[in-house]
């Protein structure tokens, strides 16, 4: 009885917000409710069956044993996700996907300085790999530099746990990403081979950047990112976009094999049973051992959410500085694990950690947040006055995904230094317009440079 609830429960939770994506949604495929439900198929859904089958696969089941966690943790999960959605569905109002997606196309049609975007994207890619390899004590770039990088991605800074992951030195890496989003936009609204030819150099660039970062996600970014890019822009769904995409995707997977393959020394077939045991995703066991481990005594009443503030000191400076990851926090003093490293909160897990089961509120809070940022970013007066449509995939997007799958303040760090960076690029390599009225009359506006 427990395993049907649950199913249906999971099943539940992945649906709603799916329909949702698609009546309301701003962008086809990847809007924020189109997120919302993906990560909850991965990391709930396919998780809850995958335990039916076999509940060793269970990552929960390593610390906890208690038959009755799991459905109050999935039960505290759906309630989550709920209120994300309900959250999202009062912020929406009216708006002209149409006119939107125009915007978007002007801008992406008079990209500029593509030779520089692209020499600077390489350079800065170049740069920044050497400066990693320097810092965790390469030599060169090589199979075992790689399968170095892949099993470990941190350096020890102290015996509690605490690492440097190098993410002020990986901040660099927005600019090829960004670079690639650009160009990418440019080739479908133009129709450019050029533009064409070094997206798919670029993208090559980016699973380059994912190898030496020793993370997967990074791949699972590389699609997104192109899959919103595409949309935001009015790609269409013909087969043979289709093909291409179910083709990439398809290489995504076996790469990510491979870097399972560099981190547990040949185990790379085992790559779905990893990450159904493992916390990826809006993840169900951490939700289970949240609602099992941590008690009112210890809730942090939302000081997590404002680690943030000590999170700009770079640890040359102050070595012994703490974690703003919260997934340190939850492995170290909430599973009581000092082994170092960390494990993913998740958003509902952060929630909970910080208010118990009122953390359901802050579903609503980040619901609401999805819905106006996605609306902000995507309409067409802010998209030709300041290039914003192109925010969503290389911002927003991982803001979502932290939110979901991390924590808030790692996320907002890491993003301010990109945003830097990120604004610098659009400066430079973006026209941009001001829209002006052409009659009292007249319904609708021109747009002029």
């Amino acid at each position: 009885m427990d395993v049907f609830l649950m199913i249906s429960l999971a099943t539940c939770a992945t649906l709603i917000p799916l329909w949702l994506g698609h009546s309301y949604g701003l962008v086809r495929l990847v809007s924020p409710m189109h997120l919302l439900a993906y990560f909850c198929l991965f990391g709930f859904l396919v998780k809850v069956i995958a335990y039916a089958i076999n509940p060793d696969l269970a990552f929960y089941r390593r610390f906890i044993d208690s038959p009755s966690a799991m459905p109050l943790g999935a039960l505290y999960l759906t309630l989550f996700i709920l209120a994300v959605c309900v959250g999202y569905r009062l912020a929406c109002k009216t708006s002209d996907r149409g006119q939107n997606m125009a915007a978007a196309q002007a801008i992406a049609a008079g990209l500029s300085r593509r030779s520089l975007l692209s020499f600077g994207a390489f350079a800065v890619t170049l740069a920044t790999i050497i400066v990693i390899l320097r810092a965790r004590g390469f030599e060169g770039l090589d199979a075992g530099a790689l399968a170095g990088l892949n099993s470990a991605k941190q350096i020890n800074v102290n015996a509690d746990g605490i690492g440097a992951t190098l993410a002020g030195i990986k901040s660099f890496f927005v600019i090829p990403k960004f670079a690639f989003i650009l160009l990418l936009a440019h080739g479908v609204v133009t129709g450019q081979r050029r533009s064409q030819l070094l997206t798919g150099v670029l993208g090559a660039l980016l699973v380059v950047i994912a190898l030496v970062s020793g993370d997967r996600f990074e791949l699972v970014e590389l699609i997104i990112f192109a899959v919103a890019t595409y949309m935001i822009v009015g790609g269409q769904l013909a087969p043979r976009t289709v093909v291409l995409g179910f083709v990439s995707i398809c290489g995504m997977c076996w790469i990510s094999a491979y870097m399972t393959s560099l981190r547990h020394g040949g185990d790379g077939q085992q790559l779905v049973r990893q990450i159904v045991g493992s916390t990826y995703f809006l993840d169900i066991n951490a939700a289970v051992m949240m609602t099992h481990k941590v008690t009112p005594d210890s809730y942090l009443m939302g000081d997590s959410y404002t680690w943030w503030r000590f999170g700009w000191i770079p640890r040359a400076f102050w070595e012994a500085k703490p974690a703003i990851d919260l997934g340190v926090f939850f492995k170290r003093d909430v599973m009581g694990l000092d082994t170092g490293g960390a494990f993913n909160v998740t958003g509902p897990g952060e929630a909970f950690m910080n208010f118990g089961w009122a953390g359901i509120a802050v579903g609503g809070v980040l619901g609401w947040i999805y819905r106006k940022g996605e609306a902000c970013l995507l309409s067409d007066q802010t998209t030709l006055r300041y290039g914003t449509a192109f925010l969503y995939p290389i911002l927003f997007y991982p803001f979502i995904q932290a939110t979901l799958q991390s924590s808030f303040s790692a996320f907002i760090v890491g993003a301010a230094a990109q945003g830097i960076l990120i604004l610098g690029i659009i400066a430079m390599c973006l026209k941009r317009y001001r829209l002006i009225p052409i009659s009292p009359i007249q319904k609708g506006a021109r747009y002029a440079v």
